[in-house]
């Protein structure tokens, strides 16, 4: 009876120490979730001014490199000071009038943000639909339903200015959400191929990064819940939006780095988790380079080509980055991982560079701080850049990224047991 007890007694304390291992590391991963979806916002908020603006219209609020002499290399200084740079700004300098794709109220507030968090609204919205009506796993149907009710979203129903705005934004979306929903009335409906006139976007990466947290450390799963949701990626924006969401599943479970080495060996690990996840082959297909590895190869060689100049970098970009629309999935890839590893993977002063850069700056930022806040957690973002954007997401539209976080924590339980998201590959949905 004795041995008995003794036994027992000791499973029991092994247990108590695996249920506090489990809670340990449970924590740990709720806290990467929450800094992957503060940091996007962030990254968001502090694009969104400077979208598109002129470099010399927005010299005031970002740090300045295209002004530099060919020849002028970044150095440790100029990094340690661009990091120390980034605030946020309102859009009064800039943009003081509501846009359809970028912030939806005059003179807007620092830490206000743009489509790139909007669209990530719609997911959520589908996803809490699903958890209330225990409905899963969910489908492209499902998040086409969730598109065409979002403009009855408790945050834009009944206000006027929000419902104009959000349907012009959504238009694209409405008609491939309806085709995909079974309509063939080409007044209000056309296939989802013809999206944007065919052209690979970046919505998915502003969409889809949430599902990472749902597959955590699952790379393939997370590349096909990608693959299978996002109707409106088309060509090789399936491949690479599909790429970006798996190395974000993969950077949520990395050691927090602690100096410059680790920091590339993290971001090396994210490169090495988007090109070996492959589930539909793409490597395989003859006579053409699987996207995703085009152009994470292209990202690296800009960076040894550009030789530490930060307008020689520009200038590879631009000229060699094969882009007619800044908003395509494959440049901003290009951008973002150019950046982190033009400034030796210090993410701060990246986003600051890609301040400077300009074009699609919000999409470009708002990708970069999600890696970064997958990777550190949100401690990485001072106060300053914080508060901002948690006041502004509440007060515009009622939202809490602790509930978001939250939620996307209880679905990464809930797909242990059942998939949240449909992955078969014969499905019609």
């Amino acid at each position: 009876m004795g041995l008995s007890i003794g036994i027992n007694d000791d499973l029991f304390a092994r247990d108590e120490f695996a249920a506090e291992q489990d809670a340990a590391t449970s924590s740990h991963l709720r806290d990467r979730i929450y800094g992957l979806l503060l940091g996007s916002m962030i990254g968001d908020a502090i694009g969104g001014p400077v979208e598109f603006q002129n470099s010399s219209k927005v010299a005031d609020l970002v740090v300045v490199c295209r002004n530099w002499d060919d020849d002028r290399q970044l150095t440790d200084t100029y990094l340690t000071d661009f990091s120390a740079s980034l605030c946020m700004h309102s859009y009064a300098e800039c943009r003081p009038k509501p846009e359809p794709y970028g912030q939806w109220q005059s003179l807007a507030p620092p830490g206000t943000v743009t489509d790139d968090t909007r669209h990530k609204m719609v997911l959520f919205s589908a996803l809490q639909h699903a958890v209330e009506h225990q409905q899963f796993p969910i489908t492209a149907k499902d998040l086409a339903k969730a598109y065409l009710k979002f403009v009855k979203h408790p945050a834009i129903a009944g206000r006027p200015e929000y419902e104009k705005l959000c349907a012009e934004s959504f238009h694209e979306f409405w008609l491939s959400a309806r085709w995909l929903l079974g309509s063939r009335d080409l007044k209000v409906a056309a296939p989802p191929e013809r999206i944007w006139a065919g052209i690979p976007t970046c919505v998915g990466q502003m969409t889809m990064l949430p599902l990472a947290a749902i597959y955590a450390g699952r790379p393939q799963e997370a590349y096909r819940a990608t693959y299978r949701l996002s109707f409106f990626d088309v060509g090789i924006a399936k491949d690479i939006n599909a790429a970006v969401v798996a190395g974000l599943s993969v950077a949520l479970q990395l050691e927090k780095p602690t100096d410059q080495q680790s920091r590339e060996r993290a971001w090396q690990s994210i490169r090495d988790a988007m090109r070996q996840t492959d589930p539909y082959r793409y490597d395989k297909v003859p006579f053409a380079a699987r996207p995703t590895t085009t152009w994470l190869d292209f990202s690296q060689s800009a960076v040894r080509d550009a030789q530490k100049k930060p307008k020689r970098l520009y200038e590879i970009l631009e000229k060699k980055g094969q882009v007619k629309y800044y908003w395509e999935s494959h440049f901003i890839l290009a951008v973002v991982f150019s950046t982190i590893e033009f400034c030796d993977y210090d993410p701060l002063a990246a986003l600051a560079l890609i301040l400077d850069f300009g074009h699609d700056t919000d999409s470009s930022a708002q990708l970069l701080a999600a890696f970064a806040g997958a990777i550190y957690g949100p401690e990485l973002f001072p106060e300053k850049l914080q508060q901002p954007v948690i006041k502004q997401l509440k007060l515009d539209y009622d939202i809490s990224v602790n509930e978001w976080t939250d939620l996307l924590h209880k679905l990464g339980d809930l797909d242990t047991h059942d998939n949240v998201v449909d992955l078969s590959s014969n499905s019609k949905g």
